[in-house]
């Protein structure tokens, strides 16, 4: 996709709610990284560690954070604003809303079965798969071979890309985004050992998935259905690519949910909660509002409200990276431990 602008600094000021210094009048081509953008083009300083590399772009315009006024660099014009990454992806935001776009239709290749409900404007691609009694709302996509199951129910506005199931009985909120490869609504991972021939017997994944409003859903997602009653995604929730959610569990609106990350079945988590890439829950477990989790963690109990963890098994932050630089110092003390020993003549084995 071409990044074609073609605005003015002032009229990317107004949309993004900035404060211009410099030439207002000039004019934007393309919007660009800091490293590839020309002299028309506009960028962004998102984070104090591009600093640097904002003073050696070539960019034309640049969008800054309030308070860095006396940056140095080549742009002729500047934008203050408060948050510059989101700024950008307003301007990323405007060009994409006037790419052309291609009018809603049932793809011929496309098998909808004739008890499905279709919204006003729905689009099926070639090859979906649209079960009985299932209903997609108003201006939905639905990707090339995508299945959408039996009473499947998808909210307004949504875009659901090539390949994603969506399994039978499962809601999707409003306005959701889903990414190829996504399974809503697989079996929960239930069995019970047959305690006389060892065997693993499968227990009933009878529940569904219900998603919120305005979630995202990264590609090759898994997320369980419930064995009784429902796995439930809140509102406003982010997930990243690879996330395996189990069955039973139940994540509050607004949180952020990284790449990787596996939470065990039954678990729940309240609102805004973040959970950095290739953390682990395990099952039964609450997790309180606002809790965020750093990146590898493993958490295996209930977390309070507010709170920041890290490390394997996790805990609470401060103190795991105190006990991470005594893990760096083990080698010293070791050493200085032996030469303790060798001046009290302590030998191994010895009761002193």
């Amino acid at each position: 996709m071409e990044l074609n602008v073609n605005k003015t600094v002032a009229d990317i000021a107004t949309l993004v709610g900035g404060k211009v210094a410099g030439d207002g009048s000039f004019l934007i081509d393309k919007a660009a990284t800091l490293k590839e953008a020309g002299p028309a083009d506009l960028s962004f300083l998102g984070n104090q560690k591009y600093a640097q590399a904002a003073a050696a772009s070539q960019a034309g315009c640049l969008l800054l954070p309030q308070g860095a006024e006396s940056l140095a660099c080549a742009a002729k014009s500047r934008i203050f604003v408060e948050d510059p990454q989101f700024a950008f992806s307003q301007v990323l935001a405007m060009i994409v809303e006037r790419q052309p776009k291609s009018p809603p239709s049932l793809d011929a290749k496309a098998s909808i079965h004739y008890q499905a409900k279709m919204g006003p404007g729905v689009s099926v691609g070639p090859f979906a798969v649209v079960e009985r009694g299932a209903a997609i709302g108003e201006g939905t996509t639905i990707g090339a071979q995508c299945y959408i199951g039996e009473n499947a129910k998808i909210g307004r506005f949504c875009r659901i890309y090539p390949q994603v199931v969506i399994r039978e009985d499962c809601v999707v909120g409003d306005r959701a985004v889903i990414h190829s490869g996504t399974v809503i609504g697989a079996d929960g991972f239930g069995f019970s050992p047959d305690k006389k021939t060892g065997k693993h017997r499968k227990l009933p994944q009878v529940g569904n998935v219900v998603v919120g409003d305005d979630v995202e859903i990264g590609a090759n997602v898994a997320i369980d259905r419930a064995s009784v009653g429902s796995t439930k995604i809140g509102s406003g929730t982010k997930i990243d690519n690879l996330v395996q959610i189990a069955h039973g569990v139940k994540i509050g609106p607004d949180c952020i949910i990284v790449s990787q990350t596996g939470i065990a079945g039954s678990s729940e988590l309240g609102h805004h909660v973040v959970l950095g890439g290739q953390v682990g829950l395990v099952g039964h477990i609450a997790i309180g509002d606002g809790v965020q989790v750093g990146a590898q963690s493993g958490i295996m109990s209930d977390v309070p409200a507010g709170t920041i963890m890290f490390g394997y098994p996790a805990r609470p932050h401060r103190e795991s990276f105190k006990l991470q630089a005594l893990y760096g110092r083990l080698p010293e003390l070791f050493q200085a431990v032996k030469q303790i020993k060798q001046k009290l003549g302590i030998t191994d084995g010895s009761k002193a």
